[in-house]
C-alpha cells in the first residue's frame, strides 16, 4: 500500500469535484432540460420575465413622464415602483445563462438602486433625480442586452 501523502485529497473526492463543477457548468440540478436555449425558454416561461420587465420598463416611462410634468409625488412613487419590480425580477434569478444572468443582475441592480434613489427626493431638482436618471440609462441598456440574448434564444 501506498503512503498518502500530507495534504492531498483522495482520488475519489476529486472525481466527486469534477463531476460537481461539470454538472454546474451543464446545469444539472436546475429543473429545465434540453438545450440552454430550451431551459431559457423554460426559465422566462416560469418566472413571466418578458411580462415583468415590460413593467420595470414602464416603471421608468412613468418617471421620465412624471417628471417632465413636474409631479415629485408621481416621481417618487414610480422610483418605488421601479424598486418592487426590479426586486421581482432580482429574484427570479439566476437565469440557466450564465451571461443572461449577468445582465439581468446588472440591469436589476441599477433599476433597484435608482428607483430607491428618487423614492427619497425632496424637489425635482435633486441631485438623487440626477444620479438615478443615469442609472436608469445604465439598466437599460443591460436589459437591452439581456432582452437581445433572451431574443436569441426564442424568448419573446
Amino acid at each position: 500500500m501506498k503512503p498518502r501523502l500530507a495534504n492531498r485529497p483522495p482520488k475519489v473526492l476529486i472525481a466527486a469535484m469534477a463531476v460537481l463543477v461539470a454538472c454546474v457548468a451543464a446545469g444539472c440540478g436546475t429543473g429545465y432540460s434540453g438545450s440552454k436555449s430550451n431551459q431559457v425558454r423554460q426559465w422566462a416561461s416560469q418566472y413571466s420575465v418578458i411580462s415583468n420587465d415590460q413593467l420595470v420598463v414602464n416603471d421608468v416611462t412613468a418617471i421620465r413622464a412624471s417628471i417632465r410634468a413636474r409631479q415629485l409625488k408621481d416621481v417618487t412613487s414610480n422610483c418605488a415602483g421601479l424598486v418592487v419590480d426590479a426586486g421581482t425580477g432580482y429574484g427570479n434569478l439566476p437565469t440557466p445563462d450564465t451571461i443572461l444572468t449577468a445582465e439581468l443582475n446588472t440591469a436589476y441592480e441599477d433599476f433597484a438602486s435608482a428607483g430607491g434613489a428618487c423614492a427619497g427626493a425632496q424637489s425635482l431638482d435633486s441631485a438623487k433625480i440626477t444620479a438615478a436618471l443615469g442609472k436608469v440609462g445604465s439598466g437599460l441598456v443591460s436589459l437591452d442586452q439581456a432582452t437581445r440574448l433572451l431574443g436569441s434564444d426564442g424568448v419573446h
